[in-house]
């Protein structure tokens, strides 16, 4: 039976972890970034940057290229705003004729057809159809926005709090670094080696293969909803391209352009954009993207797909990169699990830089 010392760092370590749970997020992400970027950092050093500089840069480019995207959707919203406006003053004064469609439903076809002709055929059937329902949303809405702000507060102060430990990271490196190094060599001398090595190729897999498919996602279907006839395309193909990044934002935005077509009477178009998303959605992430990610740590379809898929049910986000990952680990254990050779085949790193 080992002596009661040996517990004592792996109480220290549960203790510690329930003390930050509420910022173990920002720390992960923190992290994650870090290992992504840090090649760009160590180029950057090797160029006469000093880590003040690479650091400032990097996380200005950080920052912008989360925030970019959003100025540009939000401002071209604002613009769109008058348009919509124009155009539902005029359908309130003429009516909202039923499109043709609706009356080739099967079973639904006459209701649907009754109530369109109560409540939006007429003039002025728009507004008060709002109205009503606005007045039915107004308490839902109150309750929603009285929790918004302190969501937004938090989550605020987790960005700030990741962004400020990834200065840090990028500042202090060689410290960090050396502290990690310490801390995995103490709590599994056997395995830490290994883990350093597979945890930077995993998770710049990953995200090479986030950000290859979500600029490939907004490319493919921005050209398919110009097929299609959808307004403004390439605001939605950008749409398309920043919801791609989460998982599920991709089929949810052709899904909602499929719906818009539909609404405008284009039933063929609709259909036809909805089938060709599902098939290109279902070639992407279910070749492409595991292989862009497991390419790196050679790891099978499989093993990507359900690692993907396994993470993100259970950690969010941050199992994209957790669940590959996790996988490498138990491939490199299934296939031998040799230590001498996985490091063998690493790189030793230069005596001015800090292999992550």
């Amino acid at each position: 039976m080992p002596p009661l010392s040996a517990f004592i760092p792996v109480l220290f370590i549960v203790s510690l972890a329930l003390l930050l749970r509420h910022f173990l997020g920002a720390l992960a992400w923190a992290f994650l970034l870090a290992v992504i970027t840090w090649p760009l950092h160590e180029k950057l050093l090797r160029r006469g940057w000093s880590p003040l500089g690479s650091a400032a840069t990097l996380l200005s480019v950080l920052v912008l290229s989360f925030s970019g995207p959003s100025i540009f959707l939000f401002n071209a919203l604002g613009n769109e705003v008058s348009t919509v406006e124009r155009l539902l003053g005029q359908l309130n004064q003429t009516g909202v004729p039923a499109p043709p469609w609706l009356a080739k439903l099967p079973v639904v076809a006459k209701p649907v057809l009754t109530w369109w002709q109560e409540h939006l055929a007429v003039p002025g059937g728009l507004a008060t159809l709002i109205r009503t329902t606005a007045g039915d949303l107004i308490p839902h809405v109150t309750s929603t926005i009285s929790t918004l702000g302190p969501t937004i507060l938090a989550n605020a102060l987790y960005l700030f709090l990741a962004m400020l430990t990834l200065f840090v990271i990028y500042v202090q490196g060689h410290t960090v670094v050396s502290y990690v190094d310490r801390a995995g060599m103490r709590i599994a001398p056997a395995y830490y080696p290994v883990l350093r090595r597979l945890f930077p190729l995993s998770v710049r897999g990953t995200a090479l293969g986030l950000c290859s498919v979500a600029l490939l996602e907004g490319v493919v279907l921005g050209f398919a909803y110009a097929i299609a006839g959808a307004p403004a395309p390439v605001l939605l193909a950008v749409i398309t391209g920043y919801m791609a990044l989460i998982p599920g934002g991709a089929p949810l935005s052709f899904s909602l352009v499929s719906l818009l077509l539909l609404g405008q009477g284009h039933a063929g178009a609709a259909l036809g954009l909805f089938c060709w998303g599902a098939f290109e959605l279902f070639l992407v992430d279910k070749f492409v993207r595991p292989k862009l990610i497991g390419r790196r740590v050679e790891l099978p379809f499989l093993a990507v797909l359900f690692g993907l898929l396994g993470g993100v049910s259970t950690m969010g986000v941050l199992g994209l990169f957790v669940g590959p990952f996790m996988m490498a680990v138990l491939f490199w254990w299934l296939r031998g699990g040799r230590v001498d050779a996985m490091v063998a085949t690493e790189k030793p790193a230069k005596t001015d830089e800090v292999a992550l």
